[in-house]
C-alpha cells in the first residue's frame, strides 16, 4: 500500500495557490499541487510538512485534512491537506519540476490528470472529498466512486 500527501497552499493575501509543473515520472507534463510518497515510520502531517518543502522550499504550518483520494489499480492511497500559513522561498528542481505561484481564479485544470481535474475543484470549493477512482493503464478514468463510512 502507498501511502502519499498532496499538499494545496493557499496564499490568501494575494489570492494565488503554490503548484507544481513535473518534469519526470509518473505525473511528467502534468499540473498539480506538492506532494509525494510517506516514508516508514513517517505520519501523513510529518509527511505532508516535509513533501511540500522538499518540492518547493517552502515550509507549512497547521495543514488541515481536506480529502481523501484512492487509486486502487495503482496501490495509491492520497491524504489531500490545505495550509493558509507558510513560510520560505520558492525553489524549482533543474529538471524535475517547476514551482509558480497561480491565480486562484484561473487553475490550469485542463493541465492536470482526469482525477484531479475531479475533485481539487471540489476542495477548492471548500467541500471534503473522499472519492476512489479506477484509472487505465493509460491514466484514464475508468470508474470513480464516492467513498462511504
Amino acid at each position: 500500500m502507498k501511502e502519499a500527501s498532496l499538499s494545496i497552499v493557499e496564499d490568501v493575501k494575494n489570492g494565488r495557490y503554490l503548484m507544481v509543473r513535473n518534469y519526470r515520472g509518473i505525473n511528467k507534463g502534468c499540473l498539480n499541487f506538492p506532494g509525494g510518497k510517506k516514508e516508514p515510520g513517517e505520519d501523513m502531517l510529518a509527511c505532508v510538512i516535509r513533501e511540500t518543502f522538499e518540492e518547493t522550499g517552502i515550509t507549512i504550518k497547521n495543514p488541515l485534512k481536506v480529502g481523501y483520494v484512492e487509486f486502487p489499480t495503482m496501490d495509491f492511497y492520497v491524504h489531500v491537506y490545505k495550509s493558509t500559513e507558510f513560510s520560505g522561498e520558492l525553489k524549482s528542481r533543474a529538471g524535475e519540476t517547476e514551482v509558480f505561484w497561480q491565480d486562484k481564479n484561473h487553475i490550469p485544470f485542463e493541465e492536470m490528470r482526469a482525477a484531479d481535474k475531479d475533485f481539487i475543484p471540489e476542495i477548492l470549493a471548500g467541500k471534503y472529498v473522499k472519492r476512489r477512482y479506477f484509472y487505465t493503464p493509460d491514466f484514464q478514468v475508468e470508474r470513480v466512486e464516492d467513498i462511504t463510512d
